[in-house]
């Protein structure tokens, strides 16, 4: 057996380390922008893809395969997203005489493509909620539809996963571009451009039940997850077990899980998710017919290994003798690359620093110390998970964790983090899927500093000298013009910028908060009239024109960057003086999009 891994970053990583471990060779195909990345290096070998598109070295089924079979593999592992819940792409491989370590391409017809998975299960008897899932994908059909099922609701990709491409529309006047959008979103992500209508539950709780099958009939389920914790309809924080719910809730959406499973004869490892609204009603979602992001809190409290069984269903073997019982709690966090006090706008460059948790917890990581993350991917750098003998312990050693960490460069989510874990809400257990949105991002002084503070022992960083060589271009201090006397550096933090004075004695002193030094050089006023792009993106739509009127928070131009689409608003009431760029085109960081007047 050789395996073929069609992923990347940490999950490629992840399945690489159960593989070695099983004494299976690994072989991996990355695009130029991943070339330094660690999953690159640990695979036993690795094939540089070039092509125009950096997505294409893991989302074209035709390179994928004839690279795969190129190395000599025989079997593939897709990992999540890509093409992990692609049938048309398993049963290209079956065809090219290549094993797929995940489902047959049959049950993932029926499960993992949404719309079918939802006329299927209604056969079933599985409760659903109201939607439109019809093959008329005009946007006529849609608002008729949309009126019938009633505001709010939500438009979904049938395809893939993650959150990507979904929407929660609370009037008509919004659904033709949250549906334009989800369209745009699901062909880029999963290259399938089908969406559909489902009514929004509010509150409501998230729960997803893991599920693992062999060829021979054995299907074992391995408790359930809390994902409610979802900011723009993508899991940030995952738990299990889920505290709050019954044992005849938990046996329900139990019988129900492995009731789907047998119907298609399902194999691998796959979850079942299900929408509950805290009463009596319990919602089928979706099947991800694929191994969840979230699949280490499970193993956390199970023992089990789910990238190994996968392994093991594909070179038949039964399973057995799985145990399903648990031991603790476990929680993961998602890292993100993104700026909580900009909207969680996705935030690029090269990671100069970066210090992870220790050994009492679990990181999986997709990156090192001078990778560069840019804007071709999703934003997730990496997981952190946590085990305790109990909820509290558990928070605790991941508010410890998250602590410890440093990511210097890009910004990242993790004091959004810390705030979340440290709030009552969370901490009492009082969660649901809209929690988030009335959970806004404080910046704190003090949290910054003493994350400074702990990095001043570090020499690669902070030592300094007197001749007159340039900056350290791994170095995250920029120069300023400075005195023979002295000299002065400046960082950008957690969305501040702090400055260091060097005297002669080679004193560090304490960094102090200050304004934005483009304060002191422009006033604010002329900042507005000059719409910029916040990093590196593509174009996607242009949502006003040259002599229009704006109000203040009216979206101006949409972007797409990191395999999201995101918004750009006007900050004041303006006039359009001159569109500088046009749908389509690719812009880097900074650059001028629109001038106000």
């Amino acid at each position: 057996m050789k395996l073929y891994i069609a992923n990347r970053s940490e999950i490629a990583r992840r399945i690489i380390r159960s593989a070695s471990r099983m004494g299976i060779p690994t072989c991996v195909g990355f695009a130029v922008v991943d070339k330094d990345l660690p999953f690159v290096r640990e695979a036993d070998r690795a094939k540089l893809i070039r092509c125009d598109n950096s997505r294409d070295a893991y989302l074209n089924s035709e390179i994928v395969i004839q690279t795969a079979k190129e190395m000599g593999a025989t079997h593939l592992h897709p990992g999540y997203g890509f093409l992990s819940e692609n049938a048309d792409f398993v049963e290209k491989l079956l065809a090219a005489g290549l094993e797929f370590v995940g489902p047959r391409p049959e049950s993932m017809r029926k499960l993992g493509d949404k719309i079918g998975s939802r006329r299927f299960l209604q056969t079933l008897n599985i409760p659903l909620l109201p939607s439109y899932e019809g093959d008329d994908q005009s946007i006529d059909r849609f608002k008729a539809e949309a009126s019938n099922l009633g505001y709010p609701l939500l438009v979904k990709p049938s395809a893939g996963g993650g959150g990507k491409g979904m929407f929660r529309v609370k009037r008509a006047a919004d659904l033709e571009e949250a549906v334009d959008s989800s369209k745009r979103t699901s062909k880029a992500s999963f290259n399938d451009d089908r969406i559909f209508l489902e009514k929004f539950v509010d509150p409501a709780r998230h729960i997803e039940v893991q599920i693992l099958a062999d060829r021979f009939g054995n299907v074992h389920v391995l408790g359930e997850r809390e994902c409610s914790m979802q900011r723009r309809h993508q899991k940030l924080i995952e738990e299990t077990p889920c505290n709050f719910i019954s044992e005849k809730l938990r046996k329900q959406i139990f019988d129900h899980s492995i009731k789907i499973a047998r119907a298609v004869n399902y194999e691998s490892a796959g979850t079942v998710e299900w929408i509950w609204d805290g009463n009596d009603g319990i919602y089928f979602l979706e099947v991800n017919t694929r191994l969840q992001v979230e699949h280490a809190v499970t193993e956390a409290v199970t023992g089990i290994d789910l990238v190994e069984c996968q392994l093991r269903v594909s070179r038949n073997e039964k399973l057995e003798n799985v145990k399903s019982g648990t031991n603790g709690h476990s929680i993961e966090v998602r890292l993100c690359a993104e700026d909580p006090a900009k909207d969680f706008l996705p935030s690029g460059g090269k990671i100069h620093y970066l210090r992870l948790p220790d050994e009492n917890l679990r990181v999986d990581f997709g990156y090192a110390e001078n990778n560069v993350i840019g804007s071709d991917f999703d934003s997730m750098l990496g997981k952190i998970i946590s085990h305790g003998k109990n909820r509290s312990e558990a928070i605790e050693k991941m508010i410890t964790g998250l602590e410890t960490l440093c990511v210097m460069g890009p910004t990242t989510n993790r004091a959004y983090l810390l705030q979340i874990l440290k709030s009552e809400s969370f901490s009492k257990g009082k969660l649901s899927t809209r929690m988030l949105e009335s959970f806004p991002y404080h910046f704190n002084l003090l949290e910054a500093l003493r994350s400074f503070q702990d990095l001043q022992g570090d020499p690669r960083h902070f030592v300094e000298s007197d001749s007159h060589e340039d900056l350290d271009l791994h170095s995250p201090w920029g120069g300023l013009d400075s005195s023979p006397a002295s000299e002065a550096w400046w960082m950008d933090f957690e969305n501040q910028r702090y400055f260091h004075l060097s005297f002669t004695d080679w004193s560090i002193p304490r960094p102090r908060k200050n304004l934005s030094p483009s304060s002191s050089v422009q006033d604010e006023a002329s900042l507005e009239k000059l719409i910029k792009s916040p990093m590196p993106s593509k174009i996607i739509k242009i949502l006003v024109r040259e002599g229009q009127n704006l109000k203040k928070g009216e979206a101006l131009i949409i972007l797409e960057a990191m395999k999201m689409e995101h918004k750009i608003k006007c900050s004041h009431n303006a006039k359009v003086s001159k569109i500088l760029v046009t749908e389509g085109q690719q812009v880097p960081p900074d650059e001028s999009l629109i001038e106000l007047e």
